[in-house]
């Protein structure tokens, strides 16, 4: 199955990405963003892989070869040994939610983490991994 482009020029998948991700699709930010590193494949946004990385830097004529690699900080990160995943980890740290019962908690509570809309790549499957590991049973106490 071919691509389509629409007509800003990125295919859907593309434009989905970063419009999920809140970033303007316009060439002079897109620009920056890849020249500043903050959008860089396997970093952010989510679902921003290769192939997706090298059709954006071609669209706002950047050469995809000279990117900055992703912040020091997220660079060799390890994940504490808390019981949950890799994903549910990942997941807190890019909604800037610590990895304690208490601060998960609060969150799901608060709406902070809500599945399919924040923050990127939170999905049921993560949701009940979460509300299992704070212990919360009643669901019903969350405002979605």
């Amino acid at each position: 199955m071919k691509a389509i482009i629409l007509p800003n020029g990125l295919t859907r998948k593309t434009t989905n990405c970063l419009t999920k991700a809140g970033i303007v699709i316009e060439k002079k930010a897109i620009a920056k963003a890849l020249k500043t590193g903050t959008i860089y494949p396997y970093y952010w946004p989510a679902s921003y892989g290769l192939k997706t990385h090298l059709e954006l830097c071609r669209w706002a004529g950047i050469d995809a070869n000279t990117q900055l690699s992703p912040a020091s900080e997220w660079l060799g990160i390890s994940y504490p040994n808390n019981g949950l995943s890799y994903r549910a980890n990942r997941c807190l740290r890019r909604g800037g939610i610590p990895a304690t019962k208490k601060a998960v908690c609060h969150a799901l509570q608060t709406g902070a983490l809500c599945p399919g809309k924040c923050p990127g790549s939170y999905g049921k499957q993560t949701h009940m991994e979460l509300c299992k590991w704070v212990g919360l049973k009643d669901k019903s106490k969350l405002p979605f």
